[in-house]
């Protein structure tokens, strides 16, 4: 078989990586929706409007849980495009799209040929974690595509030329001022594991290390610092440490711990190419296994006769999902630092299984999730969302499609790519623009600042510290008024507010100001907690028991009313 691409197939290869692309180009006008993506939307807002580009403020208070080089992206972003949700998800689109850049070339530089390196990119774009960072963005769709720059500028320095290594160094540099340290962690892990497996010490000679370290230290050694003057030792030390490896022993992260949940995680977040990769990995461990027997292989160990096979990718994908599972806060998200390994392992499988191999048994298990996200398109708007003709238009192209573009590239592929791309897109323009309507925050803070123009502040009763959409929407910070002496404080300085609550708390706001207080409905819409829609939500028919309302109202002072006759 051929090793290289004509022009002709070339150009359909870029076609199919265009129409991959699409799910997350379409994420580009979405809401913000909280709780973290809002956050930093926020944190980046401020950022930019207090000048000071060392230190991070959030809803006005000084924030240390995460380091600064994502809130310097975001704000950037904001400065060029001004502040919106589009210029907030601008940066996160990018870099990701130049992440699957980076895929490729790493593909190639590993011995891959053309096609696989389509392939890999194929398996991120498709891979439900990835959409899942995009769609709502936070600090790991950055750190992960630092992880890629980093593998992709150490291949080019074992490669090419070792002056690259500096370059995989100051990748790391800045993924540790974006997640901490775990992002100098697991290539030393993975690189570093390769190393000692295979005892290359003349590749760890050639790393540039003592310099490079240099290199490595020098932006997390200037946050330190920046840390040092806001927070005093504990800044560093919660920068450098806790936050990171915190979470495998502190009680504060200790939430039921499971062992398995990052394998479940790691499940759903690769589900396009799960079921194909763990088959081909059981099948040649046991052929491998049964060939050799254990002895054999650890004969080869022993004797090094393994040293001219690259183990980086295997141990950036399983020995640190393998180490991650002892965590005791589990978070989906960490599996998403492992993906583009992942692809680019999965790109090989898909290269071997579907072009090289005659061996038929594997390939009816890469029509899986291709299928799963075809039947899931057609399902939408039966059970989640009502749809227009045009939807089902371009179902049906997208059938034809996968018909007419068989004889090109292998079935399992095209079934694979349309499904998700199909799939993705409908959750970007049908689903996702229905669940943030839940989040009715862009149009409370357009109302709010519309008839409060100039307050500093927006003002909440009985409504969730983590709704924060609603201060980034109304160019603002945000507060909760919990008690009657601060409500009559801050109504004393200004008679008429604007205040934001549930609607089933009004009778309680009214009894809490008493008398003295009255109280005009400006908005009332439907609300949820979108940031984890269940079951009942998902479902058109059961969508109302679950969904409650929210106002915006006016919460005014009654002049002449002492503060005394205005107690309940």
């Amino acid at each position: 078989m051929k090793e290289s691409l004509t022009p002709s197939e070339r150009i359909f290869y870029r076609i199919l990586l265009l129409l991959a692309s699409i799910p997350i180009l379409f994420t580009l006008p979405l809401d913000v929706i909280d709780i973290d993506s809002a956050q930093y939307a926020g944190i980046g807002r401020e950022l930019i409007l207090s000048n000071d580009f060392f230190s991070l403020i959030d809803n006005g208070r000084r924030y240390l849980d995460k380091p600064i080089l994502t809130f310097w992206t975001i704000a950037t972003s904001f400065s060029l495009f001004g502040i919106s949700n589009i210029a907030f998800r601008i940066p996160a689109i990018l870099i990701t799209l130049l992440s699957v850049f980076s895929i490729y070339r790493i593909t190639i530089l590993t011995g891959g040929k053309e096609r696989q390196g389509y392939l890999a990119s194929f398996a991120y774009l498709l891979a439900p974690g990835v959409y899942a960072m995009i769609v709502d963005p936070k600090i790991d769709v950055y750190l992960t595509a630092y992880l890629v720059f980093t593998y992709h500028f150490y291949y080019l320095g074992r490669k090419k030329n070792p002056n690259y290594f500096y370059l995989m160094f100051l990748m790391m540099s800045m993924g540790f001022i974006t997640k901490g340290p775990i992002s100098v962690f697991i290539p030393a892990i993975s690189i570093g594991g390769d190393i000692l497996f295979r005892r290359d010490w003349k590749l760890l000679l050639s790393m540039r290390i003592p310099t490079g370290i240099f290199v490595l230290a020098s932006l997390p050694a200037l946050w330190c610092y920046f840390l040092y003057q806001n927070f005093n030792s504990y800044g560093p030390v919660f920068f450098l440490w806790i936050q990171s490896f915190g979470r495998f022993y502190r009680d504060m992260y200790d939430i039921n711990f499971d062992p398995f949940y990052f394998y479940k995680s790691f499940s759903w977040a690769f589900f396009s190419g799960l079921v194909p990769m763990i088959i081909y990995i059981s099948f040649r461990l046991y052929q491998y296994i049964k060939s050799l027997g254990w002895k054999e292989i650890l004969r080869k160990i022993r004797a090094n006769e393994y040293k001219e096979i690259d183990f980086v990718i295997p141990f950036w994908v399983f020995l640190f999902l393998f180490l991650i599972s002892f965590s005791r806060y589990p978070l989906p998200q960490y599996t998403y630092w492992i993906l583009p390994g992942a692809a680019l392992y999965f790109g090989k499988i898909m290269e071997e299984s579907l072009f090289r191999s005659n061996v038929e048994r594997l390939r009816p298990s890469f029509l899986i999730a291709g299928l799963v996200y075809l039947v899931g398109y057609f399902l939408i708007p039966i059970f989640v969302a009502d749809v227009g003709i045009l939807y089902y238009v371009f179902g049906i192209i997208g059938v034809l499609f996968i018909m007419l573009s068989a004889q090109l590239i292998p079935l399992e592929i095209l079934v694979t790519l349309v499904g998700a791309t199909l799939f993705f897109s409908a959750i970007s323009l049908e689903f996702y623009p229905l669940l943030t309507s839940y989040q009715p925050s862009k149009e409370f803070g357009a109302k709010i600042k519309e008839l409060e123009p100039n307050e500093p502040v927006v003002y909440s009763f009985w409504l969730s510290n983590s709704k924060r959409s609603y201060g980034f929407y109304a160019e603002r910070n945000f507060r909760n008024v919990y008690d009657k002496d601060k409500l009559d404080k801050l109504w004393t300085e200004k008679p008429e507010r604007l205040l934001i609550l549930p609607s089933e708390k009004l009778t309680q706001l009214q009894e809490m100001a008493g008398p003295g207080y009255q109280i005009e409905p400006v908005l009332e819409r439907e609300s949820f907690k979108v940031a984890t829609p269940n079951v009942a939500f998902l479902k058109k028919e059961t969508r109302n028991l679950v969904t409650k309302k929210i106002s915006l109202v006016w919460l005014k002072k009654i002049q002449g009313k002492s503060s005394k006759n205005s107690k309940v």
